[in-house]
């Protein structure tokens, strides 16, 4: 008798392991291009193309066309300018002042941003800006620096503007400045600009006050940031005052309030210190004096 757990041929055959079936295969449906698509990407790649050939033919038209090329120094337009020579711009600009340009700039060509720094390379302009008007001209405008003062270099009268910046007299400019001494001692432009702030603030303080009472600033010493000292005339007398570094205004119209009682008894003035609080020291030529501050 056959035991029960014995497997016959056919039970074999009954089941099949799972890892000995063979998978169904799954059709992939591959997606192509419908013929509407082809044409359109077909139409699209011929426009590019057909774009890039105008474009190329296009540039090479406007860089090779006299057209577009400068032709003469009349072709530049200029603004802005008041001291400024159009033959500074001119030579700064590469162009001659009279006859034709040279080699024939073109319009599309000429490199703006150097020109700018070329024309801004002129000590009277501050700043500049350049642009092309097809489709021949260049158009600059500039922006001049605005002289505060007057210096004396070496025996020459110069201007200098707020940034410190020394700048030759023009024959036809009438400028009516204090001369300013003090900065041909200062190191480098950062610190000339920085003398030339406290002389700003003095000015926009005291000037419109010196001009009602009659006195007139000639002179402004910035040798010493702490201590600015202008020479002041009115009529026939010339003080020179020790303002300090601030308060210019209440301590100029002390010097005014004072100065009656100072003359009684003073017959000339040579300074006057106003950098105390509570009181004024006074320099005749003779000796040195003090009077009171008004509280």
């Amino acid at each position: 008798m056959e035991s029960q757990d014995t497997l016959l041929p056919g039970d074999l055959d009954a089941e099949e392991p799972p890892y000995l079936r063979r998978q169904k295969a799954v059709a992939v449906r591959r997606k192509r291009f419908s013929r509407h698509a082809r044409w359109l990407f077909l139409g699209i790649a011929a426009a590019l193309l057909l774009l890039g050939m105008v474009s190329y033919y296009l540039v090479s038209f406007a860089l090779a066309s006299p057209r577009f090329v400068f032709s003469s120094a009349d072709d530049v337009v200029l603004e802005g300018n008041q001291y400024v020579s159009r033959q500074e711009v001119l030579s700064a600009l590469g162009f001659s002042a009279k006859g034709p340009v040279r080699m024939g700039v073109s319009v599309f060509t000429l490199p703006l941003a150097e020109r700018r720094k070329q024309v801004e390379s002129i000590p009277w302009v501050q700043s500049a800006s350049l642009s092309r008007a097809y489709p021949h001209r260049l158009a600059v405008h500039i922006v001049e620096r605005v002289p505060v003062a007057f210096v004396n270099l070496g025996g020459r009268l110069k201007a200098v503007d707020s940034d410190g910046v020394f700048l030759e007299k023009p024959e036809k400019a009438d400028f009516d400045f204090p001369v300013v001494t003090g900065l041909e001692a200062a190191p480098g432009l950062a610190e000339r600009k920085g003398r030339l702030a406290l002389y700003l603030e003095f000015q926009t303080q005291v000037a419109a006050e010196a001009g009602h009472s009659g006195w007139l600033t000639s002179e402004v010493n910035l040798a010493d940031v702490d201590d600015l000292k202008a020479l002041m005339v009115h009529g026939s007398q010339t003080i020179q005052l020790h303002f300090g570094d601030r308060d210019f205004l209440e301590r100029f119209r002390s010097f005014l309030t004072l100065l009656p009682e100072v003359q009684k008894s003073n017959a000339k003035i040579d300074s006057v210190d106003l950098r105390y609080d509570n009181q004024i020291v006074v320099n005749p030529q003779s000796a040195g004096s003090s009077v009171e501050r008004p509280q």
